[in-house]
């Protein structure tokens, strides 16, 4: 059903596609510093870019277009994830803790929409490392150093160098769409050296926005254009069946690393949730939001943590 869906037969001008679609660029900032914590996700940064010119990569050709009514917006991501136990004050191993990880890698992205059918297909490859060379050790080591905080102490025990190869696909369907308000679908699988898992939720949006099929936030170049402004609340739930997980069970290619949580250890069925509020103005957008991930190992405990983004459209 899936498949059929993508490849239904197109009855619309494409003349009536915009010739040229938004550009954007945007800064990510996670970090569990707003949940007064410091342990497992303790930060992430991604630095993203949207822009035609990206289809003109060769691994374009590995991601996947809905047909001939879609917008398709293609871009680059750079992404720096850090991850330590829920203890950074001891230098001894703790058989029953997260170990620490760095991951880095770069992403091939393309959003696909069709406003008519309110459906989206996100791809993602991903090319990247795990490992002391993604730089988290440093990168908390100074921030502890200039927040005169305690610094971080176990990291020459982190998960050894790999590399990582990951595929995702998130496909959205909108079940329901007021001027104020919208639910959403989506199920997304990853596979590959980083992430193996399948997921199934529901984004709700309350609020003044343009339809979240209609482009990727900011319209710019739209044709029909209602307002400057927009504000809203979001809600996002997801349950995960979880296979793999590089940064718990070490690298797919390298097992040198000195300590990792065995797959008997690893929760199969964990569940995320997500509260945000977004403003936008004209070409900039502003979000700020809370997320919530459930215990990703047996003796594990849930997690929280806030994010920060700024996007410019151009």
């Amino acid at each position: 059903m899936f498949f059929s869906t993508l490849l239904l037969s197109q009855s619309i001008d494409s003349s009536a596609i915009p010739k040229k679609l938004e550009s954007y660029i945007g800064l990510k900032y996670d970090n569990d510093f707003f949940s007064a914590t410091d342990r497992y996700y303790t930060q992430g940064i991604q630095l993203s870019i949207i822009n035609q010119m990206i289809k003109y990569s060769p691994i374009s050709y590995a991601l996947i277009r809905l047909n001939k009514k879609a917008l398709n917006y293609y871009g680059l991501h750079f992404e720096q994830d850090c991850f330590t136990p829920k203890s950074i004050r001891y230098d001894t191993l703790n058989y029953l803790e997260r170990p620490f990880a760095a991951t880095f890698f770069v992403s091939h992205t393309l959003n696909s929409l069709n406003s008519e059918m309110k459906i989206a297909l996100q791809t993602q490859l991903d090319l990247g490392v795990i490992g002391p060379c993604a730089m988290c050790e440093e990168e908390q080591k100074a921030i502890h150093r200039s927040l005169v905080n305690i610094q971080p102490l176990g990291w020459e025990n982190q998960l050894k160098t790999d590399y990582i190869i990951n595929y995702r696909a998130k496909f959205e369907k909108g079940l329901f769409n007021k001027k104020h308000r919208e639910i959403i679908g989506n199920t997304t699988f990853r596979i590959g050296t980083l992430y193996t898992d399948f997921s199934v939720g529901l984004t709700g949006r309350m609020g003044f926005f343009s339809s979240y099929f209609n482009n990727l936030g900011m319209d710019k170049y739209a044709v029909e254009r209602k307002s400057n402004f927009q504000f809203y609340g979001i809600l996002k739930g997801n349950v995960k069946a979880v296979v793999y997980n590089a940064t718990l069970q070490g690298g797919t290619f390298n097992d040198a690393s000195v300590y990792t949580i065995s797959d008997n250890r690893i929760t199969r069925v964990v569940v995320e949730g997500m509260a945000g509020l977004v403003f936008k103005y004209k070409r900039i957008g502003l979000e700020y939001s809370k997320f919530y991930l459930s215990p990703e190992f047996k003796e594990g405990l849930e997690h929280h943590w806030g994010r920060c983004l700024i996007t410019y459209c151009f």
